[in-house]
């Protein structure tokens, strides 16, 4: 007979709390897994308060094992799906580890350590309250293989940014519907040069201003509503992005540990520059992107001999950051590691300051740390130097696109070929592109 896993989530008591701490580091002392009993059961306590699913999935995530909780069947407890560890209904602990025959099992008692005692199946079943499946996170070391072989996951960020994709669809949303309603103000500016001013209408001229404020407002509310979102979804990843961080420099052993104090906290503060750009305009910009090729088909059928210019400017506008890539990842790499060894300087100065006076060493460490300032300076001038060349660059390009734009329709709207109303729609639209 079947019987599901209880939804038990009710709070654990610091005992339970710490008999399921003990239960985890056995359970990964079985898999040889390298963790702390110590540091798993001093953390035991913080957990108070969180439901029982969470603090069981945070506890064995500090070991090193993933946890689920499998239905009570007699099934559960093959020889395949050992080790399990069972609470009874009176808040006793068991992990069992063997099947002996069909119906023995050989089990592990928490709470009186070293003893193991033998029970069917028969009777413990009626008595266990909860069951718990835990697994190493990852395949076990071998220091034969582990030189040659790297389990690094390059990806491992992405899979904590987009952990659920589903939040990041009204962001989708938002933006398809900004960008439409950015439309507005060019068919506005078209109809007005097209329409208006020749009958002189100005009954159409106000229902035309009156549509446009109603577009502006929502495209308002709606960029409002996409910036929320985002610094939500970007708090939620950064959240669990500084969880992983953080646990893992706890868990770092003492010989991958940088000696610089300093270099190892600016390596972890680089992190807040990962959050910026996640909850920053830099999303929106990458969200935005797709919508340059619907710009250029509304551009094509406004006017169809002009739509050439706008990815032509484009294409010039990315070809210097293209080409210039590989020099900026390196100024990037060198200014990073500049700034890692003035902090590093920073920190153990401020840490060893009673020996540096002792010594009377102020000045060598004064000298040391204006040398560092001004590398660092250097190395920023450098790479400010070609960033700002960059974007002086693409205005220069948006500023371009206008003008190419009148000056290549201007003789077409002479000829009679293209209105006055498309060309200016069109010189909008083009600068709507690049920017």
């Amino acid at each position: 007979m079947t019987r599901a896993a209880p939804d038990v989530e009710e709070v654990l008591s610091e005992r339970a709390l710490s008999q399921w701490a003990q239960a985890i580091s056995y359970v990964a002392g079985h898999y040889r897994v390298a963790c702390s009993p110590g540091s798993i059961q001093a953390n035991a306590p913080w957990l108070r308060g969180k439901s029982r699913t969470t603090a069981l999935t945070q506890l064995a995530r500090q070991a090193g094992l993933s946890f689920h909780a499998p239905d009570i069947d007699k099934t559960a407890f093959s020889q395949w799906r050992l080790p399990l560890v069972v609470e009874l209904r009176d808040g006793q602990l068991l992990v069992i580890e063997h099947v002996n025959g069909e119906e023995a099992v050989d089990v592990f008692v928490i709470e009186e350590e070293g003893q193991r005692n033998r029970l069917t199946l028969s009777e413990l079943l009626p008595e266990i309250l909860y069951v718990a499946a835990l697994r190493p996170l990852s395949a076990l070391k071998d220091s034969r293989v582990d030189r040659y072989i790297s389990r690094f996951k390059p990806d491992w960020m992405r899979e904590l940014v987009l952990q659920d994709i589903r939040p990041y669809l009204p962001v989708m949303v938002a933006a398809f519907l900004i960008n439409v309603l950015s439309l507005a103000g060019i068919v506005f500016s078209m109809q007005v040069y097209d329409r208006v001013i020749p009958a002189q209408s100005y009954p159409t001229l106000y229902v035309l201003s009156f549509g446009v404020l109603v577009a502006v407002l929502f495209g308002f509310l709606l960029r409002e509503a996409r910036t929320h979102i985002m610094d939500v979804l970007g708090k939620r990843a950064d959240m669990r992005i500084s969880d992983r961080v953080f646990g893992h420099a706890l868990r770092l052993r003492n010989s991958a540990i940088p000696r610089s104090t300093g270099s190892f906290i600016s390596q972890l503060r680089e992190l807040e520059q990962i959050r910026e750009m996640i909850t920053s305009s830099t999303l929106a910009t990458i969200v935005d992107l797709p919508f340059f090729f619907l710009f250029m088909i509304v551009l094509a059928i406004i006017a169809p001999p002009l739509a050439w210019i706008a990815p032509v400017a484009a294409l010039l506008m990315i070809l210097p950051g293209v080409a210039l890539q590989k020099k900026l990842a390196v100024l990037a790499n060198q200014a990073a590691h500049e700034a890692t060894l003035r902090n590093a300087v920073l920190v153990e100065s401020v840490q060893g300051l009673e020996d540096i006076k002792l010594m009377q060493a102020e000045n060598r460490f004064l000298q040391q740390w204006n040398s560092y300032i001004r590398i660092t300076g250097e190395s920023g001038l450098r790479t400010r130097k070609l960033t700002q060349g960059l974007i002086s660059w693409g205005m220069s390009v948006q500023s371009l696109v206008y003008a190419a734009v009148i000056m290549f329709g201007a003789p077409m709207v002479i000829e009679g070929s293209m209105t006055t109303g498309a060309v200016v729609a069109a010189s909008m639209l083009g600068s709507r592109m690049i920017a």
